[in-house]
């Protein structure tokens, strides 16, 4: 692929994602509040928060996706990388918000639930200024890339639940169109966890800190 097609790739995605921008605006915004108040119930010691935090933080270290982190791939950043960010490209966006939108308000619900369990978890476990500026970055590029993908699977949704959200007259129709917005839009996404999975990595790496410890990654 040349440089120009990339470049025409990127401003067809830029453009889809303006005529998005309602339902994107809308799952930014959920993101942002219900990390804030996972953190505030956590903050505020409501009982079933406190106790769902010390539950996950203790099963974390023995979860079966954060071994290769912490073992085999442990030594090599560039590994680490390309490990987050196939398994969040596939796991965390793909197959667990973009397909779940045949039912268009399930990535609406997996989005409410990830991040009221990342603010749950990660509220207080921050020992430094610094881990704070790395855990709020990763949270941007990540979840920024998991906003398309859910966009990506309630635009799917709709299209079947009604043709019409795209312009068209029949279901089929409707879904090859929504098909198209998603390849777009996943370049985009892409895009974001490659950038969150470099960033995380990488100071983690420099941390010397292992995943299991500094970042619970909530994949549904």
């Amino acid at each position: 692929m040349n440089l120009p097609t990339i470049k025409d790739t990127y401003l067809k995605a830029w453009q889809k994602t303006k005529e998005l921008k309602t339902l994107i605006v809308f799952l930014i915004i959920t993101n942002i509040v219900f990390l804030f108040f996972g953190q505030w119930m956590v903050a505020n010691g409501i009982p079933g928060a406190v106790e769902l935090k010390k539950e996950i933080l203790k099963e974390l270290p023995e979860m079966d996706y954060l071994k290769p982190l912490t073992g085999p791939l442990a030594p090599y950043l560039s590994l680490k990388i390309a490990y987050t960010f196939f398994f969040n490209l596939i796991f965390g966006a793909f197959l667990s918000t973009t397909i779940p939108g045949i039912i268009f308000f399930l990535p609406y619900l997996i989005t409410v639930f990830r991040a009221w369990i990342v603010g749950v978890i990660f509220y207080g476990t921050m020992p430094t200024n610094l881990h704070a500026v790395v855990f709020y970055g990763t949270f941007i590029l990540e979840f920024g890339g998991y906003v398309f993908s859910s966009a990506a699977g309630i635009n799917i949704g709709l299209s079947l639940l009604n043709p019409a959200w795209k312009g068209k007259e029949t279901r089929l129709e409707a879904l090859k169109a929504a098909i198209e917005d998603t390849k777009l839009l996943f370049v985009l996404a892409a895009t974001l966890l490659l950038l969150g999975a470099i960033w995380e990595m990488g100071w983690l790496h420099f941390f010397g800190v292992h995943p299991d410890i500094a970042r619970p990654k909530i994949s549904l």
